[in-house]
């Protein structure tokens, strides 16, 4: 017994058609930021940057938040050393509007491997750190970065220096 298809070859393929079209506006809209407008490549650039600034400043954020913990612990130097080691690797490289907060972090990941092992103060320690997370969660001062923003457009993001995203 043989299956003869001939005559549904143009029904195939238009369906077949119909499927990659679907499939191609699925990732078409998955991957292309919401609003009305095409955007340029340095839109694109632009959108690209904030979204690697956006996840550095978790990372970074994260980072404080271990630094936390071992401050709230008791002082443990082997842990202390292992996530100083883990912040400066962090803090050597990054996005540009972020090397105030980098900086800051590196030091008090210092400060704490520091207090962990005698060599410093709690108080100290906990300075350091009240200022790394202060640099990760204010608007910039005047030593930091400026802050990077778009010219508004309808429909389009805007960037405000720190985390706050929101669409116009």
């Amino acid at each position: 017994m043989e299956l003869d298809l001939s005559h549904l070859r143009s029904l195939l393929t238009a369906l077949a058609g119909v499927f990659v079209l679907a499939g191609l506006t699925w990732l078409g809209h998955a991957y292309t930021p919401t609003g009305d407008k095409l955007l340029t490549p340095v839109e694109w650039r632009v959108l690209k940057a904030r979204s690697d600034y956006l996840k550095e400043l978790g990372d970074l954020q994260e980072a404080a938040d271990s630094l936390t913990s071992l401050l709230n612990d008791s002082p443990d130097p082997v842990r202390a050393q292992l996530v100083n080691e883990n912040i400066q690797r962090l803090s050597s490289t990054g996005q540009p509007a972020l090397s105030y907060q980098r900086e800051k972090l590196a030091i008090a990941a210092q400060g704490m491997s520091d207090w962990a092992v005698g060599a410093l103060d709690h108080e100290t320690a906990r300075l350091a750190l009240a200022e790394a997370i202060e640099a990760l969660s204010s608007e910039p001062q005047p030593e930091q970065s400026p802050a990077v923003t778009l010219p508004p457009a309808g429909g389009s993001l805007s960037l405000v220096f720190l985390p706050n995203v929101s669409r116009h």
